[in-house]
């Protein structure tokens, strides 16, 4: 006799077109700790994406509110990309100090030609994204930004970079509003947060806001004594820097590099 779990486990696979041992073995895996609503959520997207859970080839994730976010790979967002009949090839290459490179987004045009003797460090990727009788999407991809520092990124940085961009351009070019690219997201603890894509701030910078976030009623002496100590921010700069932090200090896992977002919090004494 089936147990309860059997048999919604069965409902599932018959609805979403998986086999019932092969649901299991997915919710096990790829897709942890969803609800019998979320899995079924995240087994129908990979159908109508035309992606197998089981080569990882779509998988998913909570964030820190409890919302499902179901992810693919670059080789994810070609393969579904691919299936669109106004697919019609993609471009990239990465980006270094060295080469001639220029980029104006707005009328599709690039031009770089690489300094294959002095090549000098990576500093992203661009993508074109072609779309037959259509405009073709042009992405950019900062190596700073997304550069993990470790595994293949340390291995194979440009094919890396390269990937990040290639996503970006098949997502937004093909409409693929239901998968998310993995590049822009860290994992912690088995839940994901978006990466933050501002400028990194600085230690001193955040030190400087919770001087003048701790003392409101500073005199305009005092105000400039703390500036000319610190680094001379201006209040045009504290009021951009004040906006960005409060904006995103629920959501990135860090603001840059070398401390946490949990540490800017403390810091700020956020609540």
């Amino acid at each position: 006799m089936e147990t309860k779990t059997q048999e919604k486990t069965l409902k599932i696979a018959r609805a979403s077109g998986f086999r019932k041992e092969d649901v299991a073995l997915i919710k096990e895996t790829v897709a942890k700790g969803t609800s019998d609503q979320e899995l079924a959520l995240f087994l129908f997207t990979a159908r109508e994406a035309g992606l197998s859970p089981l080569l990882k080839e779509i998988w998913s994730y909570k964030d820190s509110k409890g919302n499902l976010i179901i992810f693919a790979g670059r080789d994810g967002f070609l393969k579904s990309a691919q299936k669109n009949s106004a697919f019609a090839g993609i471009r990239s290459s990465e980006v270094r100090e060295n080469d001639e490179f220029t980029m104006d987004i707005a009328n599709n045009k690039i031009v770089h030609n690489k300094n294959f003797k002095e090549a000098g460090k990576i500093i992203g990727a661009y993508a074109i994204a072609f779309r037959k009788e259509g405009e073709p999407t042009v992405e950019w991809a900062p190596f700073d930004v997304y550069n993990k520092n470790w595994n293949v990124w340390k291995t194979h940085p440009a094919e890396m970079i390269k990937k990040v961009a290639e996503t970006h351009a098949l997502k937004k070019a093909f409409g693929i509003s239901a998968l998310q690219s993995e590049f822009d997201f860290e994992v912690n603890n088995d839940k994901v947060y978006p990466i933050d894509t501002n400028e990194p701030v600085s230690l001193d910078e955040i030190s400087y806001v919770t001087k003048l976030l701790n003392n409101s009623t500073l005199d305009e002496e005092e105000r400039t004594r703390i500036e000319n100590e610190l680094g001379s921010l201006t209040n045009a700069k504290y009021e951009e820097l004040l906006s960005m932090l409060q904006a995103n200090q629920l959501n990135p896992v860090k603001e840059g590099p070398g401390y946490k977002q949990g540490d800017i919090n403390n810091e700020l004494n956020f609540k």
